[in-house]
C-alpha cells in the first residue's frame, strides 16, 4: 500500500507530466487494500473469542473463587484484554456474559454439593459466594424450577 502510494506521489511531483490517471489508479488500489484489510481485521475482532490460554485462566480463576466476589476487570488483566474487548470475547466463547456463565457455574457445583453431601443447605449457599439461604434459595428456584432441598430429595438427575 505505502509504495503505491509513493508511486501516485512521484506522479504528482513532476507537475509537467504528471499522469492524472495512473496516479488515480495508484490512489484507488491503495485504498481498496487498506479498505479489505482494515474489513477482515474487524470482522476477526468482532467475530473472535478467546485463545485457548486465556479459556484456562478464566477456567482457574473463575472456578476456585466461586465463593468470594471477582470484577471483571480483574478477569480481563489476567487475559491482557481491555474489560470492553475480554466481555465480548467471553461472550463469543462462552455463548453469555462472565456474570451469567459464573452464576451457572456456582449453581452446577452447589447441585453437585446437594447431591454428594449432607451439608446444610445454607453452608453450601455461603461456601458458593450467596449471602444467605433465602439468596441462594431464590437464585436456585429461578434456575432450575425447585428449591435446593427439593433438589435434595429427588437426588441428583442421571
Amino acid at each position: 500500500m505505502r509504495q503505491l502510494l509513493n508511486q501516485a506521489l512521484r506522479q504528482l511531483a513532476d507537475f509537467d507530466r504528471a499522469d492524472r490517471a495512473a496516479c488515480a489508479h495508484y490512489i484507488a488500489q491503495a485504498l481498496r487494500i487498506h479498505r479489505e484489510s482494515t474489513e477482515g481485521h474487524a470482522e476477526r475482532r468482532q467475530g473472535s473469542g478467546l485463545a485457548a490460554w486465556q479459556v484456562q485462566v478464566v477456567n482457574e480463576l473463575a472456578l476456585t473463587r466461586l465463593d468470594s466476589p471477582l470484577a471483571i476487570t480483574e478477569l480481563a488483566a489476567a487475559c491482557n484484554l481491555s474489560r470492553g474487548y475480554f466481555s465480548r470475547a467471553f461472550k463469543a466463547t462462552f455463548g453469555e456474559s462472565p456474570h451469567r456463565w459464573r452464576h451457572g457455574k456456582r449453581l452446577e457445583q452447589a447441585c453437585h454439593r446437594l447431591a454428594h453431601s449432607n451439608e446444610a443447605i445454607a453452608d453450601i449457599a455461603i461456601a458458593f459466594g450467596f449471602n444467605d439461604q433465602a439468596h441462594f434459595t431464590r437464585a436456585f428456584k429461578s434456575a432450575l424450577g425447585i428449591t435446593p432441598n427439593v433438589y435434595r430429595r429427588r437426588g441428583s438427575p442421571s
